[in-house]
């Protein structure tokens, strides 16, 4: 899900795919398609899901969650992301 390289963390086009699916899916209900139901956390959550379902723990999904965020906001910014910030490992 995250490659590293020369400018520092990525997220795969794996990732993106997921995301753009789970984006998808949510936009068909009209709560998820409310401007202000518009986090990005939803849609990584709902892809990390629909991926790691049944492997991996609501606490490790969370982590996960927070680390994508800050792989993907991180060029908005200006900054390189901190990875291996969110302890433990998560098989990103």
């Amino acid at each position: 899900m995250i490659a590293i390289t020369s400018d520092g963390p990525r997220t795969t086009a794996r990732w993106q795919a997921a995301v753009l699916r789970a984006i998808t899916e949510l936009m068909q209900f009209s709560d998820t398609a409310r401007e202000e139901s518009q986090d990005l956390r939803i849609p990584f959550a709902k892809a990390l899901h629909d991926l790691y379902a049944g492997q991996k723990s609501d606490a490790e999904l969370t982590e996960m969650v927070l680390l994508m965020l800050e792989v993907e906001t991180a060029p908005l910014f200006g900054k390189g992301p901190q990875v291996g910030a969110a302890s433990g490992s998560n098989g990103l």
